[in-house]
C-alpha cells in the first residue's frame, strides 16, 4: 500500500474529524478499487493508493461518499472540459495563467494539524484574453497536486484567501449562472475538499449585490466560514497568522513571486501525470442506467438547492 503516514498530530486529528482508522485503510481501498472493477463506464480509471485515500478522506471514510465524488470526478471530467481538457503544463494558455499567480498555496501552516492556506487572486488576467474557466482549470490542476502531496490538505481541510483587487464589471460578468453551477458542483460533489474558510479582501464595485445573491444558495455551515474583510487586514490577522502569510499581505513567508515560481515548477513537473490524466474520465456510452450529460447534471430544470459544506 503506497501511502505517507501522517503526522501524529495530523493522525490525531485524522481519527477524531475523519473517523481515520489505520488498520482499516487497506480494507476500505480494496472495497473502492472492487467496486471500480465492476463500474463498466469507470474501465480507463486506475488511480493510486494515495489518490483514493484523499476521496476517503474527503467523505470522512464513508464508502458510499467516496464512491459518489470519484464518480461525478471523472463524469465532470468528460462533460466539463472547460475545466479537464487540455491540461498540458507545457501548453501556451496553462503556462500563462501559471504565470500570473492566480492560486497560490501558501508555503507553511498555522500549527501542524491546520488547514492548508491558499490565495485565489481574480483580477490578475486580462478579461479579453482569457476567462475564469481558465483561471479554475488551473487552480483545480493545483488542487489535485495538493490532494497527492498535500496531507494538512486532505486531513484537515483548505482555507482561501480570495483576493479581489482589480476585479471589475468585465470579470464580473464572467461569473455568469451556468459557470457558478459547475463550479459549485465540483467543489460539493466531486472533489474532496473540505472548506474551512474563506476570506474575501478587497472588494470590488458591485461585489455586494452579486454576494447577497449568491449567499442565498448557501448553506448555514458554509455562510459562517465565509468573512468579508475587504481592506481591513487586521480583521483577518486575527484568524490567520501573518506570520504564514507573503509579504504582499502584511506577512514575513516569502512573497508572491517566490510562490508563483514555486507553483509553475511543480505544475510542470507533473506534465507526464496530467497528460496520462487525459485519458482517465467516464464513458457515459457505457454507464449502467441514464448517462449523464451536461443537460441532465446543469440543465435549467430544478433549482439550486442549498449547499453545505463538511
Amino acid at each position: 500500500m503506497a501511502v505517507r503516514s501522517l503526522s501524529a498530530a495530523l493522525a490525531k486529528k485524522a481519527a477524531k474529524e475523519i473517523n481515520e482508522v489505520p488498520n482499516r485503510i487497506l480494507e476500505d481501498l480494496a472495497a473502492i478499487r472492487e467496486w471500480l472493477r465492476k463500474q463498466p463506464h469507470l474501465k480507463s480509471v486506475q488511480p493510486t493508493d494515495q489518490w483514493l485515500i484523499g476521496f476517503l478522506r474527503g467523505g470522512k471514510y464513508s464508502l458510499e461518499k467516496a464512491k459518489e465524488k470519484l464518480d461525478m470526478y471523472y463524469t465532470l471530467k468528460t462533460i466539463v472540459p472547460e475545466f479537464f481538457a487540455n491540461r498540458d503544463p507545457n501548453g501556451t494558455k496553462v503556462q500563462e495563467i501559471l504565470k500570473l499567480g492566480a492560486f497560490l498555496p501558501l508555503k507553511n501552516c498555522p500549527a501542524e494539524d491546520a488547514p492548508r492556506i491558499c490565495i485565489m487572486r481574480l483580477g490578475v488576467f486580462d478579461p479579453s484574453k482569457y476567462h475564469l474557466a481558465d483561471l479554475i482549470k488551473v487552480a483545480l490542476m493545483v488542487t489535485e497536486i495538493l490532494m497527492l502531496e498535500d496531507d494538512n490538505f486532505s486531513v484537515s481541510g483548505e482555507v482561501v484567501i480570495v483576493d479581489m483587487e482589480n476585479v471589475g464589471i468585465s470579470v464580473l460578468s464572467q461569473w455568469t449562472p451556468a459557470l457558478a453551477k459547475k463550479i459549485i458542483t465540483c467543489f460539493e460533489r466531486a472533489l474532496p475538499v473540505r472548506l474551512k474558510g474563506n476570506h474575501i479582501l478587497n472588494t470590488p464595485i458591485g461585489f455586494e449585490t452579486a454576494y447577497t445573491i449568491f449567499k442565498t444558495f448557501l448553506g448555514e455551515k458554509l455562510k459562517k466560514r465565509i468573512r468579508v474583510h475587504n481592506n481591513n487586514y487586521a480583521s483577518m490577522y486575527r484568524i490567520i497568522p501573518r506570520a504564514v502569510l507573503p509579504v504582499e499581505y502584511g506577512g514575513t513567508e516569502g512573497n508572491l513571486l517566490e510562490l508563483t515560481d514555486h507553483w509553475k515548477a511543480k505544475v510542470e513537473s507533473y506534465g507526464d501525470w496530467f497528460l496520462k490524466q487525459e485519458e482517465s474520465r467516464s464513458d457515459e456510452s457505457k454507464r449502467p442506467g441514464t448517462p449523464k450529460n451536461s443537460s441532465n447534471l446543469f440543465g435549467v430544470e430544478g433549482s439550486f438547492r442549498k449547499l453545505d459544506f463538511d
